[in-house]
């Protein structure tokens, strides 16, 4: 971790910590507002800031609040030190430390993001366990079914009768849960490769892409009625899940695409391959505990061939990430897609990009996503642009 000294950043540069942990009441930041018009804003600390790779912005690690009041006082810039080399513990302690006397706790988000690279005891952060439901196993009834009265609840889903202790632990849940643990030992997979990356199972790829998609870490983990997450988002995001993947398991989805770990034009080939292993073990390990996996076809064009290993002759379930004026890289995926499935329509879906991508994936028959389907934003803002 480096640091530099204190330097002022315009707030037009500044952006606020996705999912910040920690929020303050209307009354809160309205003092605060009127601590800086009164006090000056010396009279506080300075901001952390991490620079946000390939942009002049800058993430707000610490002074989330503080860059709010000073956007309502309608001040041009901020004191920061901006941090770098972070590892993911350091940024998650950044973060916590300079929140714990103030505001209150977001206690999902501590417990999906946090607390798999902190010691809350270490830092003297005490916050109450959120009891969240054990079930990570979509309901059997479809979205959309109705009972006999047609109030919406199907008849699987009737209240119990009275009596019926429904706090009880479900012995089930429990069961799959004690096989997701397991299932997180020590492992090799069958692979078909010399690099031994783990092989996908071609019984476990969807047909479709299941709605509603998000990216993952957009929205509270424990949200219910996902079924089908991405990882086209900045990598911090999904980092804790190849530590935990339970969270993922949990979170009631019955798809995803592979994680998009980041390797750029510029990554060696040894860095790349152990990115492609983790992502792809990750997946498999996904599939073994019943999801089913789009395998990622975004990299760079150098390491294209490398990130085709493990993805077992005729799968047919590709998604990659579309930007205006990529045409010439999905020409590249599209192939790819076509090579491994032996399909002259392989099953390739485009996440984003404008017009010309959607015209693209038109003319091709590829399926095309747009960045803003099942947002429930009502702003029509991305959320990440990976």
């Amino acid at each position: 971790m480096t640091t530099s000294e204190v330097t002022l950043i315009p707030l037009r540069h500044l952006r606020v910590l996705p999912n910040n942990p920690r929020t303050v009441t209307q009354a809160k930041l309205n003092q605060l507002c009127d601590s800086i018009r009164e006090n000056g804003f010396y009279a506080h600390r300075a901001l952390a800031v991490e620079p946000i790779p390939g942009t002049p912005d800058y993430y707000v690690l610490d002074g989330n609040q503080r860059k709010k009041a000073l956007a309502r006082l309608k001040r041009k810039a901020a004191p920061c030190i901006i941090y770098t080399d972070l590892t993911e513990e350091e940024r998650a302690r950044l973060i916590l430390m300079g929140n714990i006397n103030v505001g209150e706790w977001d206690a999902q988000l501590l417990v999906s993001d946090f607390q798999p690279v902190v010691d809350f005891d270490a830092i003297g952060l005490e916050f109450e366990m959120p009891q969240f439901e054990a079930d990570p196993v979509p309901s059997v009834t479809k979205v959309g079914a109705t009972g006999s009265d047609g109030t919406g609840d199907a008849a699987d889903s009737e209240t119990p009768p009275d009596g019926d202790d429904t706090s009880q632990t479900d012995p089930e849940a429990e069961d799959r849960l004690s096989f997701y643990y397991r299932m997180m030992g020590d492992y090799l997979y069958p692979t078909d490769n010399e690099y031994q990356i783990p092989t996908l199972l071609a019984d476990r790829q969807p047909v479709h892409v299941e709605l509603p998609l998000a990216p993952w870490g957009a929205e509270g983990r424990y949200k219910k009625g996902i079924a089908t997450y991405h990882f086209y988002v900045d990598d911090y995001r999904f980092e804790q899940l190849f530590k935990n993947p339970i969270l993922l398991l949990q979170s009631g989805c019955r798809a995803v695409v592979e994680p998009n770990v980041s390797i750029h034009d510029q990554t060696p080939v040894a860095i790349a391959l152990y990115q492609i292993y983790r992502k792809r073990y990750l997946a498999r390990y996904l599939q073994e505990c019943g999801l089913q996996v789009w395998a990622d076809l975004n990299v760079s064009p150098h390491l294209e061939r490398w990130n085709a290993l493990g993805i077992p002759q005729g799968y047919n379930a590709f998604f990659t990430r579309g930007v205006s004026g990529w045409q010439p890289t999905l020409d590249r995926h599209l192939e790819m897609a076509r090579r491994i499935s032996e399909c002259d329509h392989p099953n390739l879906v485009v996440y984003g990009g404008g017009k010309d991508i959607a015209d693209w994936c038109m003319a091709r028959q590829v399926v095309h996503v747009g960045e803003y389907m099942n947002r429930g934003r009502s702003d029509g803002k991305p959320q990440g642009n990976k």
